[in-house]
């Protein structure tokens, strides 16, 4: 099971939630940061010492920064249309997010 935490509203999360979208994902969004809060509560700290969002959580398994949300999810459940097997053209493909 998925789950994204962090507010519609910030570009980081935004990117994450749109990758989920282009990959057809099934996912439960929790609004954190800003007027929403929950960042500096004990348990969002026990996923994420930083603070920050987006936070994603795969079932036992949690990431942290946008980009290497990113690169996960499209990793895991893209194809190779979606995200390039080929090192050079992943790369090609990376450079826009960095």
């Amino acid at each position: 099971m998925l789950t994204i935490w962090g507010r519609e509203n910030s570009n980081n999360v935004r990117k994450v939630l749109w990758c989920a979208a282009e990959l057809g994902l099934s996912y439960t969004h929790i609004n954190a940061g800003g007027a929403f809060g929950k960042v500096n509560e004990e348990s969002y700290r026990a996923l994420n010492p930083n603070g920050l969002v987006p936070l994603l959580q795969d079932d036992d398994f949690v990431l942290w920064e946008s980009n290497t949300i990113v690169r996960y999810l499209a990793a895991k459940f893209g194809d190779a249309a979606f995200y390039p097997q080929d090192l050079q053209a992943r790369a090609a493909a990376e450079k826009w997010m960095d």
